[in-house]
Parts: C-alpha cells; structure tokens; sequence
C-alpha cells in the first residue's frame, strides 16, 4: 500500500525542525558563554573590599585597615561629607570599596541598616556622590492598649519595638514615671508614621500624637515645630511637655552623697559644704547636659579635676566635675542642646572612685537639684498659637477617628490628608474653633 504523501514527508520536516532546534541552542549557549566570559571579565576588573568600623573606628582607619591608598580614599570620604560626614558613621554601616586592576579606588559605598546607600564614585580626576534612597510609602500606624504587667511589657506585645516603647515614654519622662505610676487597666494610644518599601516595614518615623489614661492622672502630647526651631511635644494648650532640665544627666547606679551644707570629706578630712549630688557610675559612663545652655568653662579646675560649666536661660547654670574626659566639641563659647553628650564618669581632682559631682545655680546661689521646681520648656509662640490649636485637633482627631494598626488600604478624604500632614493644605480650619484650646 502507497503510503500518503505527508507520511513520506513527514520525517525530512521533523529532521529539519531538529536542526533548526540544535542551531538555537548552539546559538543560545555560544550567546551564554559569551555573557558569561563579559560577566566574569566585568567581575575581574574590580576588586571588593567590604566589612564595618571597629568600635571607636573612623572611616580612614577602616580605609587603611582595607589596603586603600589614603590619598583615594580621603578624596571619597570629602565626596560623601556633605551626605554623610564621617562622625556620623556607624559600627553597622556596611562599607563597601572597589578598586580596577590597576588598583585605584573607582567606588566607596556606604550601606545603612534602613538600605539607604551613600556612593562616591570617580569621574576622570574627580569624584561625585550620591545618595540612593529606596522608594518608601508612608502610611499613619496607631498603638492601643491596656497595661498589664508594664508599659514596656504592654507595647511590646502590641508588636512595638524598643525604641517606640522608649520615644512614648519619653514624650511625658518629665510629668509621669512610668516605672511607678503605671497600674493595670491604665489605657495608652497613639499615632506614629511607618514607612514602608514594598510591603515590608521599612522604619517608623515622627511619634504624632499620644495619650496616657490612668488611676494616676492622664497626660497628651502633640508634636508640633514652631518656626525656626525644632519640633518638640506640647499639651494641647500649647505648654511643653519637657522641663528646662532632664532629671538627671547621666545613668547612674546610686547617689554616693547628696546636698549637704556639712559633709565630711573623704579626702581632706573634714567637714565642708558639698552643694550637689555625687552620683556613682562606671568610669567612661555618657554624661550629658541636663538642658539646652552655653559652655562658660571647660578644662581643669583644682578638686574637681576635668570640669564643665554650663549656662542656661532664667539665671541657671550647671556643673559637672570629676569627668574622665570632655565630649566632642565642648570647649568655652560652644552650645550645647539638652541630653548631648558633653563628658565621660571618671575620678579626676579629688575623688576616691568614679562618680559625677553635679551642681546646681541660680544665680550665684547653688541649689539642691533633687528638689528644686524646674520651669517648663519655652510654650508654642503666641504668633503661633492659632495654627498650633488647628494641628493639635488635627492630631486628636485622626487618633480617635483611626483603629489600631495601620491605614493601609484606606482611601478616604480624611485619611489621605492627614497622610499628608495637617500642614500641607488639605483639610480646612473649622472656622474659629483653632482659636482655643482643645477642651
């Protein structure tokens, strides 16, 4: 029988189609060894070097522990400075340096834990940097709950981190002790900005506003920048919520001697005034200023061997002596904020072990600072008072109005401005409510 002609045919199509088929993958895979061979000639002509500042390491001192000329890489490193000045590295910074075969440095990169990545990268005979930034949505997240246990134990199993607990706490650290104020049943809220790089959380922003209900009395705190200066947390009628002074200024273990018009001294071996309070701590422990302020004296100053002065507004002055060394910057004429590190516990001058002697003055008198009454910070301006009000029941409102968690998905009206900020234009003022107050 005859077979079809398509049946004869059939064989030479599918040895063509075969041929065809193998010369593609010849093609595909001569294309791939090709692309490999550029790929690892690409790889080749850079070298990496990669790792983190050592504590108490400056950037050229990891430059130079990676093998880089010095010359290179302080040319990289005065590139990055206006992004990332090199006091501002960190011991997690994932620090990345390439170099050409030749061995010249054509790359330093700086690697944040939040992926933000500062590069410097050569061009001819200079440099140029950048900041790559991962693209971030912001949406509003809010805490809720009931303490049980403690506030840290309460938050913390509300899925906040450490740091939130700790800015929450700060916020009122100057009207309410959350270490023995705090009672079962006590209520907290609050709205904090998150953002987000996909749909993982990238890092949470501005605390917004807060609220603390409880058997022991109830505060709230708004956030808000007057012009000019920077933002801070006021009551909703405009007062700070910080005092003038932090209550102490350092992390101590105890008070070794208190204020005293007679005090026998372990050294000199009699009784003398002793007009602050020694606070024992650990040799090298941070001690910061206890408000914003003008350095009067740094230096050496007899018994209190390393000594600081500090002056501050309504006629207060603070002393620190006895410290190991001096921070950064602090020297006579330089300003100081409050909680910036200004020198470390020692036991310089007369001291028989490592404690901070800290003074107190108003005026030229010296007070006892465990038990004087501090004035509140400066309010919100009086020119500012008006937009401060609008803000604040901005605030309040999104805290009552938002459920926990956060306003993903949400796209309604208010939502969506408050996203914006109470700032940007897009929720209008009620008329004259903003002129007072919330009640």
């Amino acid at each position: 029988m005859t077979k079809p002609l398509w049946m004869k045919l059939f064989p030479l199509f599918l040895l063509a189609a075969l041929a065809c088929a193998s010369s593609e993958r010849e093609e595909a895979a001569s294309e791939i060894f090709v692309a490999g061979e550029e790929t690892a000639v690409a790889e080749e002509s850079l070298t990496v070097e990669a790792g983190s500042l050592r504590r108490g390491e400056t950037p050229m001192g990891w430059a130079l522990r990676a093998g880089l000329d010095r010359n290179e890489a302080a040319d990289a490193l005065a590139a990055l400075a206006p992004y990332l000045p090199p006091s501002r590295y960190r011991t997690d910074d994932r620090i990345e340096a390439q170099r050409d075969l030749a061995g010249s440095l054509v790359r330093f990169a700086v690697t944040r834990r939040h992926r933000e990545r500062f590069v410097a990268e050569r061009e001819g005979e200079g440099w140029s940097a950048r900041l790559d930034a991962p693209p971030l949505r912001k949406e509003i997240v809010r805490f809720e709950g009931e303490i049980d246990g403690s506030l840290w134990e309460s938050l913390r199993s509300e899925g906040a981190p450490a740091d939130l607990v700790v800015r929450f706490a700060d916020i009122f650290s100057w009207t309410f002790d959350f270490l023995t104020d705090c009672r079962a049943g006590d209520r907290y809220s609050f709205l904090v900005e998150a953002y987000f790089e996909g749909d993982e959380l990238n890092r949470y922003g501005d605390l917004l506003v807060a609220r603390y209900e409880g058997d022991r009395g109830s505060v709230s705190g708004v956030i808000y920048e007057p012009e000019g200066e920077r933002a801070s947390y006021y009551a909703p009628d405009g007062t700070s919520l910080r005092k003038i002074f932090l209550r102490s200024p350092l992390n101590y273990r105890r008070i070794s001697s208190g204020f005293s018009r007679s005090r026998y001294h372990p050294i000199l071996k009699y009784y003398r005034p002793h007009l602050g309070i020694d606070y024992a701590a650990a040799s090298g422990t941070p001690v910061v200023s206890v408000g914003d302020g003008t350095v009067i004296f740094s230096g050496r100053k007899g018994g209190f061997g390393n000594y600081v002065e500090v002056r501050h507004s309504h006629s207060y002055t603070t002393c620190y002596g006895h410290l190991s060394r001096f921070g950064k910057g602090v020297r006579n004429g330089a300003r100081v904020t409050q909680g910036q590190v200004i020198g470390y516990v020692g036991s310089t001058g007369l001291a028989t072990g490592p404690h901070l002697d800290f003074r107190m003055r108003r005026g030229t008198t010296y007070i006892n600072p465990l038990s004087v009454n501090l004035p509140s910070a400066d309010p919100v301006p009086a020119e500012r008072l008006k937009d401060f009000y609008f803000v604040s029941r901005v605030h309040f409102a999104a805290l009552d109005f938002f459920p926990s968690g956060s306003t993903e998905g949400r796209r309604d009206f208010f939502t969506l401005a408050y996203r914006a900020g109470p700032s940007a234009g897009l929720i209008p003022g009620a008329g004259g409510s903003q002129d007072h107050p919330i009640p």
